[in-house]
């Protein structure tokens, strides 16, 4: 019998050895991890720019009494314009900080990810800049041309990508090297293993890779130990400029996750959703309501790290947000106002002259959480019913108990594929 029992202590051991020299190893993140969107904060960093100002002071008033709050700006004079406007818009400027970088941008989310260890020392991820996948964008425009797109794609601003290192610095915080092409607008966490992750987007920004090499990097960002692969977002969010849809265009990310997919909770997802009365109204829309059908169905067969389903929360989006643009024969610059029948492709056949109409990527889920307060994008001064924007406030409600929720109008960031969370940066506490 003792016998027995040595051969099956030993037969045990060997397989428990055997297990564990089969597991994959841990990533060397050092025990840091990226939080949830929805966890405390110690800061919420905001960047500054004159035309969106108002907008800004609309949101500072609000989160000010809950967290403190940093801006940052590309010099002093943009330091002392952000003081003295935000001051005659009525915010106390006393209680805010400055910080000077020269390749400071408004939407200050895609510049960097905060993590956190078990002690609450903080680290920043240092995500590579890749300005938005324009690589991708001009291999696109420039189809067939190898030198245009070349010279298209050179037009990056590789000092853009020393900014999370230098938003580290303010902090006091180490950085995370990555070898990931990525914006913070991207990086959807549950703080406790699990991101979801928006394939489309990802292969924008790092060409020739696939999906096992994307989800090796994935798993080595801080805390990440489980992938949930989405394939698109919203339609009214494409991928820098380009033809959704017929005459339909826009301007977006491409598919930036704070669009589309958040986590409210470590178990509740908050979904974009259309319904079919929506979709059968508007082209676009119904491109939206089919890929959400889809993000659905994954999301319904996800697990946690534990094995449980998620709870999942469909919000409804707001009434398209559109308006008409006559193309010129050439923009002065990518990021200017003016529409250029040079934006697009080829085979989109825009020329001079044509009218397009631009949808401009909204959504109630590009929202900030700050402590005690949800910032939600408002949209019922642009033709969304009061019966939709009183359903989302109620899903917020129940989906962030014990916070109060402040909808802020956001439709002028819209048309430069932006809001409220891509206009802040949160510091976990």
């Amino acid at each position: 019998m003792r016998a027995l029992q040595r051969l099956l202590a030993s037969t045990l051991l060997s397989l428990a050895l055997g297990a564990a020299a089969a597991a994959p190893a841990a990533p060397p993140d050092g025990g840091f991890r990226i939080p949830g969107s929805f966890e405390p904060l110690g800061a919420l960093w905001l960047g500054f720019d004159r035309g969106h100002a108002t907008w800004t002071a609309a949101m500072v008033a609000t989160l000010v009494p809950h967290v403190p709050l940093r801006f940052l700006v590309r010099d002093e004079a943009a330091a002392q314009e952000a003081r003295h406007t935000l001051h005659d818009l009525g915010v106390e400027v006393e209680r805010l900080r400055f910080h000077v970088d020269p390749h400071a941008a408004f939407f200050v989310q895609d510049a960097a990810v905060f993590a956190i260890d078990g002690r609450g020392r903080i680290a920043v991820v240092d995500l590579k800049w890749s300005g938005h996948g324009l690589a991708a964008w001009c291999q696109r425009r420039f189809a067939g041309n190898v030198d245009q797109a070349a010279a298209c794609a050179s037009s990056v601003d590789r000092e853009r990508d020393t900014l999370s290192r230098t938003i580290a610095v303010f902090a006091g915080a180490k950085v995370i090297d990555t070898e990931l092409h990525l914006e913070g607008g991207g990086v959807e966490v549950n703080g406790r293993g699990v991101m979801i992750a928006n394939e489309a987007l990802l292969r924008t920004r790092n060409p020739g890779w696939g999906r096992a090499a994307l989800q090796r990097e994935l798993l080595h960002l801080p805390g990440v130990r489980k992938v949930i692969w989405l394939p698109e977002g919203a339609a009214e969010d494409p991928h820098l400029r380009s033809t959704i849809s017929a005459e339909y265009v826009g301007w977006g990310t491409g598919g930036h996750t704070d669009q589309f997919v958040r986590f409210a909770d470590a178990h509740t997802v908050l979904l974009a959703w259309v319904g079919e009365a929506r979709a059968a109204a508007h082209p676009v829309a119904r491109l939206t309501h089919d890929r959400m059908q889809r993000n659905l169905e994954i999301l319904q067969r996800a697990t946690d790290l534990e094995g449980r389903p998620f709870r999942i929360v469909k919000v409804p989006m707001p009434h398209t947000l559109q308006r008409p643009v006559v193309l010129s024969a050439q923009a002065d610059t990518r990021y200017s106002e003016l529409w250029s029948a040079d934006d697009f492709a080829p085979d989109e056949q825009r020329k001079a002259g044509d009218t397009v109409m631009q949808v401009a990527p909204a959504s109630y889920l590009n929202y900030v959480v700050a402590n005690g307060v949800v910032l939600v994008p408002d949209y019922a001064a642009h033709g969304t019913p009061p019966a939709t924007q009183n359903k989302v406030r109620a899903l917020f409600e129940r989906s962030f108990p014990g916070r109060r929720i402040v909808f802020v109008d956001s439709a002028q960031a819209n048309w430069y594929a932006g809001g409220p969370h891509c206009a802040t940066l949160s510091q976990p506490r």
